[in-house]
């Protein structure tokens, strides 16, 4: 992995790098340290590590979309994220032969110091209502972006319908549970009901992040960065709601909601548009990796506990926001 960045970064004006592999996951990242001014910077390369995380989001126009994102919100001082670093040729998305993989994209961003989440932060409570600020920022400034046609996801009914396929593979290879599946395809029909609801609304759609998880969220002098716009595209607001949601302990959530609805419009009886959302993030989680043999293990034992509770209750009507 290392002779890979090293490939790379060629292209770039870093000084006596110092490469450090951090995951392969939906990119393949590095940690790089640049030693003249001991400055770091995250190097992603676009390979996801299973098929089903491909998608427009690693095409060209994808990652420039992502990069020009990133320059608008820093630009505007909206959030602090990870600036994009050009190439010796000005580009932000580098192009290049890759002995693995053939023809392969590459960005560079600027890193942030900090420590990921991990919810046990003694100013926790300060941290996750900040956040639900900052979730509302970068909803509010998507607004002003929403004109531009960027080549991103787009998490609306048609994914829905593709998520229900995908799955319906998984049940043939054994994957997952016919009995399960339906629970599943159940529940997504009140979620594409819902987002009907959702788009008969102003202002409910934009430009979200869709990928809100503690690694995801870095802690700098008590306050949190969101970082890892990789999975960025068009949705419901509701979507990164649910998604910031269920990496929060039950008792933190309602903060974070507060947080959110101190900049942007909302209100709690909407929380069962937010349960929809939440299991629309995790079905697409499945989807990714359901017909990777390699990786999809775990999704049966995880969706069996799921349809046997949360997806049941959510069916007769109950709430289930903060029972997840």
């Amino acid at each position: 992995m290392i002779s890979e960045a090293e490939n790379v970064l060629v292209h770039y004006s870093l000084l006596e790098p110092v490469i450090e592999f951090i995951r392969h996951n939906e990119n393949i990242t590095f940690k790089v340290t640049s030693k003249p001014d001991n400055r770091s910077y995250l190097l992603r390369i676009h390979k996801p590590v299973s098929e089903g995380l491909s998608g427009v989001q690693h095409t060209w126009n994808g990652l420039q979309a992502e990069m020009r994102l990133l320059q608008e919100i820093d630009h505007n001082n909206i959030l602090k994220v990870q600036k994009p670093v050009a190439n010796r040729d000005g580009e932000w998305v580098t192009e290049y032969h890759s002995n693995q993989f053939g023809v392969t994209y590459a960005t560079l961003l600027e890193w942030i110091e900090g420590a990921t989440l991990t919810l046990e932060e003694d100013n926790i409570t300060q941290i996750v209502y900040t956040l639900g600020e900052d979730v509302a920022r970068l909803h509010e400034f998507s607004q002003t972006l929403v004109t531009q046609e960027l080549h991103r996801p787009v998490y609306d009914a048609k994914r829905i319908e593709e998520v229900v396929t995908e799955l319906r593979q998984g049940v043939e290879s054994g994957s997952l549970n016919q009995d399960d599946y339906d629970v599943i395809r159940s529940v997504l029909v009140i979620v594409k009901e819902q987002l009907s609801e959702l788009d008969a609304r102003e202002n409910s759609w934009g430009i979200i992040h869709a990928d809100y998880q503690l690694g995801n969220i870095v802690v700098s002098e008590g306050n949190p960065s969101l970082i890892d716009f990789c999975l960025f595209g068009y949705g419901h607001y509701c979507f990164d709601l649910g998604s910031a949601s269920s990496m929060l302990k039950s008792e933190l959530r309602k903060t974070f909601l507060e947080g959110y609805a101190s900049i942007a419009n909302f209100f709690f009886e909407d929380i069962r548009y937010i349960e929809g959302q939440i299991f629309m993030d995790i079905f697409i989680c499945y989807a990714f990796f359901i017909n990777d043999p390699e990786k999809n293990g775990w999704i049966k034992e995880h969706a069996a506990k799921l349809c046997s509770t949360h997806c049941r209750d959510f069916l007769d009507g109950k709430e289930v926001y903060y029972s997840f």
